[in-house]
């Protein structure tokens, strides 16, 4: 012990003298007396001390109060962030909703066609392979759909309905392989065929190279064979050239109906009801 005294000696008289000094200066600052020389000798001496344990105090105390309240600030930035992406997927669905609606109304209000005891459905899925041009939707016999029906979108033709379950069917789109329309150019009544090539685009048959016909003509369904309704625009012809039997045009056609981006289409029973401005004359005879 007396080793430890001597070895801290010096330290242990400065921190005495220091306490000596804080404790005349606590009972001059309660007299309200004048310091002396000493006093102020000591004053002095402390004063560096004291402001530096004052200053380390308070840094502490300051990180301390600055880490919690980052601690708090990081919580309530994480809660506040969740919350904005909750709102953004809100804000999402009723952005998607009101499109649907707008697509809809417009299908409905726009549609060429009246439609009588007509089912609006949705794309469920699509064909995955280039074997056929199908779709599946989700209307089936207990929403009143029924083979044979035909698939369309206020723009023009999609295809027909050839299977149906309970809540499901499915479409064979007018670009299957399997499908032919029987169709006439709007502009000069010019009878043709539209079949399927299992391709964005169908090929047009029996269109006589001598016939009144250029690319961007519309072609209407005919009516005939009963699967589809006379006047529905079934598409427009994109290539005419000379086919190689000289008797025929080569030519192709772009569905009018958007069938590669397809969300909502009208289901009905044929004979659909047409509206006196889309009625045609029928193919003129020749």
């Amino acid at each position: 012990m007396g080793r430890l005294f001597q070895k801290y000696e010096n330290l242990i008289l400065l921190l005495c003298l220091l306490i000596f000094a804080a404790v005349l200066l606590t009972n001059n600052a309660r007299e309200n007396r004048k310091p002396n020389l000493i006093e102020r000798a000591v004053l002095a001496a402390v004063t560096p001390f004291q402001s530096m344990v004052t200053g380390t105090v308070r840094g502490v105390i300051a990180g301390y109060h600055r880490y919690f309240y980052l601690v708090e600030t990081a919580a309530q930035n994480e809660k506040l962030l969740r919350m904005f992406h909750e709102q953004a997927f809100k804000n999402n669905q009723l952005r998607e909703e009101l499109k649907k609606y707008r697509r809809v109304d417009e299908m409905i209000t726009f549609s060429p066609v009246t439609l009588d005891n007509a089912v609006l459905a949705e794309a469920a899925a699509w064909d995955a392979t280039n074997i056929a041009r199908t779709m599946v939707i989700n209307r089936g016999d207990e929403q009143g759909v029924r083979e044979g029906m035909v698939v369309i979108t206020r723009l023009g033709m999609v295809g027909r309905v050839v299977a149906v379950t309970a809540n499901a069917s499915r479409v064979l789109m007018i670009t299957d392989a399997r499908s032919a329309v029987d169709c006439y150019v709007q502009r000069t009544r010019t009878r043709c065929v539209v079949v399927g090539q299992n391709r964005k685009r169908c090929e047009i048959l029996y269109l006589p190279v001598n016939a009144d016909v250029k690319a961007g003509d519309m072609l209407i369904s005919t009516g005939l064979g009963g699967i589809y309704p006379a006047g529905l625009p079934v598409g427009r012809i994109v290539t005419l050239e000379a086919g190689s039997s000289k008797l025929f045009f080569k030519a192709e056609m772009a569905p009018a109906a958007d069938l590669e981006h397809l969300e909502e289409v009208i289901v009905s029973a044929v004979p659909l009801i047409i509206p006196n401005e889309l009625k045609s004359e029928g193919p003129r005879k020749r």
